[in-house]
């Protein structure tokens, strides 16, 4: 795996192959998968595949199922060709993001108006939290942007 780091604020991608976003909910023991669906049936083991998963149907009761380690926790991948430099090849954005997850619903039918060449947009945004402790925590996420056809954002999407 190669990770690309960028000074830009931005960048322009569009979606590329025919699965550009995959979304699904996986439970580890270590490195292994023990379960994974799509928030509703299971994807694998293949001996579960197709049954309800029994995964909460309200997002705040998946959270605390994952911080509990009792459920999944989202895996997000989304296939992207640079919009400056196309020859460059598909690149992966992944991501564990809660609200990425639970955004792609949406973003996607907006996709499927667009067509599968809508330019995205993606920057990086950056928090900082001071809790009790007084110990500064400094996080960075990508955000993914549908933009419009005048190159400006439409919604954001955190990943």
């Amino acid at each position: 795996m190669i990770d690309v780091l960028l000074e830009a604020e931005a960048i322009g991608v569009r979606l590329a192959g025919t699965a550009p976003v995959a979304r699904r909910f996986v439970r580890r023991d270590g490195a292994e998968a023990v379960h994974v669906c799509d928030g509703r049936r299971f994807l694998a083991p293949a001996s579960h595949l197709g049954r309800s998963c029994g995964c909460p149907s309200l997002a705040i009761d998946r959270k605390i199922a994952a911080r509990k380690q009792i459920g999944p926790e989202p895996e997000v991948e989304l296939r992207l060709r640079l919009q400056a430099a196309p020859a460059l090849g598909i690149f992966c954005l992944e991501s564990s993001s809660w609200s990425l997850a639970e955004s792609l619903d949406e973003v996607g039918v907006q996709l499927k108006g667009e067509g599968s060449d809508a330019l995205l947009e993606i920057r990086i945004r950056h928090a900082r939290v001071s809790p009790k402790s007084g110990m500064d925590v400094r996080y960075s996420w990508p955000v993914v942007a549908v933009a419009d056809q005048l190159g400006g954002s439409r919604q954001d999407v955190a990943a």
